[in-house]
This record gives structure tokens, C-alpha cells and sequence, in this order.
């Protein structure tokens, strides 16, 4: 998990994550592959949003 001191972080929808996202750690892996630094599953829908400072 990242945490920003001085900032926000921003959550945008995983374009590579298949399926309904059940664990953490594979939405972050899949997450840091599209350059983004980190993830976690996220809603009813079990979607996995990735995140980095904006």
C-alpha cells in the first residue's frame, strides 16, 4: 500500500484485470505492469482500481 504525506491518490479502473478481483496483492501486480503504483479491489462488482499520486 502506498501512502502519499502531502498528496491524493487517484483510482482509475484496471484495463488488464480479468475477472472478479478477489485478492489485493494480484489487482496491485496486474496494476504495477500498467505503470500505476498499486491496487485493491473495489465494489459490489469485485472490480480491481488501480492508484498513483495526482
Amino acid at each position: 500500500m502506498v501512502v502519499h504525506v502531502n498528496g491524493r491518490t487517484c483510482d482509475s479502473q484496471s484495463h488488464h484485470f480479468k475477472g472478479p478481483c478477489f485478492s489485493n496483492n494480484n489487482c496491485a501486480n496486474v496494476c504495477l505492469n500498467e505503470g500505476f503504483s498499486g491496487g485493491h479491489c473495489k465494489g459490489f462488482r469485485h472490480r480491481c482500481f488501480c492508484e498513483k499520486p495526482c
